[in-house]
């Protein structure tokens, strides 16, 4: 493994490489998100600004899986120096059950530990019954003590929220 990328042979004979993502890859990386299933969405921080901006701030835990030339998975993860995060990952639905989701995690998960993470937290949509199975796989709990809590910063909401905010009001 080096900084930047590591390879391994598949149990099919493909070369499956790990790598830092590049904003040259964010086309096939948004292709990725959007056939992702339930649970993988895009959001405003998600086009190719919002990825710029990631790139500022801890751009080697952005990490593709590349079978040739082709990017067949994602992840993104976060480290504040606190806590660390796990977000948006997907494989291309050609490519899944190959270990790739392993393989990107198991890179992540030891670049948030040389930063000195000990504990990786992430964030898995109601009803995503896959991800959650392979999460819990990888050791991760579900923490029922906590109730995740969030505030849009901007006027954006998703299309799905557009009428309960209508609906609900506030103060």
């Amino acid at each position: 493994m080096t900084e930047s990328h590591w390879e391994r042979t598949s149990s099919r004979g493909e070369e499956l490489i790990i790598d830092t993502f590049s904003l040259a890859d964010y086309e096939a990386v948004a292709r990725l998100w959007d056939e992702g299933g339930p649970g993988v969405s895009r959001r405003p921080t998600d086009g190719f600004e919002g990825v710029r901006l990631k790139l500022s701030r801890d751009p080697d835990l952005f990490l593709v899986a590349r079978l040739g030339t082709a990017v067949v998975g994602v992840v993104i993860g976060g480290f504040d120096g606190w806590r660390a995060y796990v977000y948006h990952l997907a494989i291309a639905p050609a490519y899944r059950r190959r270990g790739i989701a392993s393989a990107l995690m198991d890179e992540l998960e030891a670049r948030l530990r040389a930063k000195g993470a000990l504990k990786a937290k992430c964030q898995i949509m109601v009803g995503n019954d896959v991800s959650l199975a392979f999460f819990r796989q990888r050791g991760y709990e579900i923490e029922d003590f906590t109730v995740p809590a969030g505030k849009w910063l901007t006027d954006w909401r998703p299309e799905e929220l557009q009428d309960e905010t209508q609906t609900t009001g506030s103060d």
